[in-house]
């Protein structure tokens, strides 16, 4: 019980110290904190929704996506894209991207929170973040989760395997045909739902190099 109350404090230490230095459009701001009462409080940005709740308001998968509802997928995708590479390029791994911690604004932007089990990688090329040697406190597992991130050898791309997890939910792919690799599921789906070759095309190739790319 103390050590699971320590990992707590240590994950509440993490978010404030990770919230405090990203100051950016991408990540929900932080105004403040304070005890009272012997309890910790913090003061931070007010937002609209999470994507938990948008994505559970979406209509069943058996039903064709409109060409409306891909524009605002593709948008929110397009910006939570912008929000993971921000905290890569600042070397952060978020270590716990899924759609509750995916915040919509005020002003309707998407922005990052949740960054008790974030981890900086310190002297790594942003874009080239080799494997270093991580702690293994990242929780419970969930299907977001890569399984590297149980260990303690992984780099960023587990971010990128979240990444591509939710997007599967955005536009209404089956997320297990990602989990397991599935490419041939995914491109029956995409042929399925788009009757564009154009942007079946686009849309393929897109999450195909997220796949390639976290494989690597």
């Amino acid at each position: 019980m103390q050590l699971s109350l320590k990992k707590e404090k240590q994950n509440v230490l993490n978010e404030t110290q990770s919230l405090v230095k990203l100051r950016s459009e991408f990540v929900i701001q932080y105004y403040y904190s304070w005890i009272e009462c012997n309890c910790l409080y913090f003061q931070m940005e007010l937002c609209l929704d999470n994507l938990k709740n948008l994505l559970e308001t979406k209509k069943p998968n058996n039903e064709l996506m409109t060409g409306f509802n891909y524009y605002i997928s593709y948008e929110i995708f397009r910006e939570l894209t912008e929000c993971v590479k921000y905290l890569h390029e600042n070397h952060i791994i978020h270590r716990d991207l899924k759609p509750d911690n995916v915040l919509i604004s005020m002003d309707y932007r998407i922005k990052l929170c949740d960054f008790g089990l974030a981890k900086e990688v310190v002297n790594i090329d942003s874009y080239n973040m080799s494997k270093a040697k991580h702690t293994a406190d990242v929780g419970d597992p969930g299907i977001y989760q890569a399984p590297e991130a149980l260990t303690k050898d992984y780099n960023h791309l587990i971010d990128i395997y979240s990444l591509s997890l939710i997007g599967a939910q955005l536009f209404d792919f089956d997320k297990y045909d990602i989990i397991d690799g599935n490419v041939n599921g995914c491109q029956s789906i995409f042929t399925k739902r788009f009757n564009r070759l154009e942007t079946t095309t686009r849309m393929f190739a897109h999450f195909i190099a997220i796949a390639d790319n976290y494989h690597k």
